[in-house]
């Protein structure tokens, strides 16, 4: 859910991006972008859609070090997957707390969201084969 909540916030990204390189030209938006939100409101939805997706990340990673100590016998081990995951709740704590504290809002934003993606694609990469190529286990 997490996951889905950080692609979610990146499409968000994408959208406020393409509005707000139209909101300078003088004569209204025609067809597609008319129809899309305001800049404010996507601001908002790209917010909350992080936050929501860093709970669930957050709640994801504390249970699969739980399941690590019962399946392995330790939290962490610091394979790709666990890496890249605290890597990548790093990334979304700093564009949270920047957004928090400094008032990250506007146009600044969608561009740090595209560095979270990255990481996040980083993160995707490294999990998707290794499902594919390694058996899991079961308690």
């Amino acid at each position: 859910m997490g996951y889905a909540a950080f692609a979610i916030a990146f499409g968000y990204g994408l959208i406020y991006l393409l509005k707000n390189l139209d909101k300078d030209k003088t004569e209204k938006p025609a067809g597609f972008l008319e129809k899309l939100p305001a800049l404010a409101t996507l601001d908002t939805l790209i917010y909350q859609s992080i936050a929501l997706g860093f709970v669930f990340l957050t709640i994801g990673i504390m249970t699969g070090s739980i399941w690590a100590h019962y399946a392995w016998g330790s939290y962490w081990s610091w394979d790709p997957k666990e890496t890249w995951s605290l890597i990548t709740w790093l990334i979304y704590a700093i564009i949270l707390h920047a957004r928090h504290v400094r008032g990250w809002r506007g146009s600044a934003w969608p561009f740090l969201l595209s560095s979270g993606l990255l990481v996040f694609c980083s993160l995707i990469s490294v999990w998707y084969p290794a499902r594919l190529t390694t058996v899991s286990l079961t308690l």
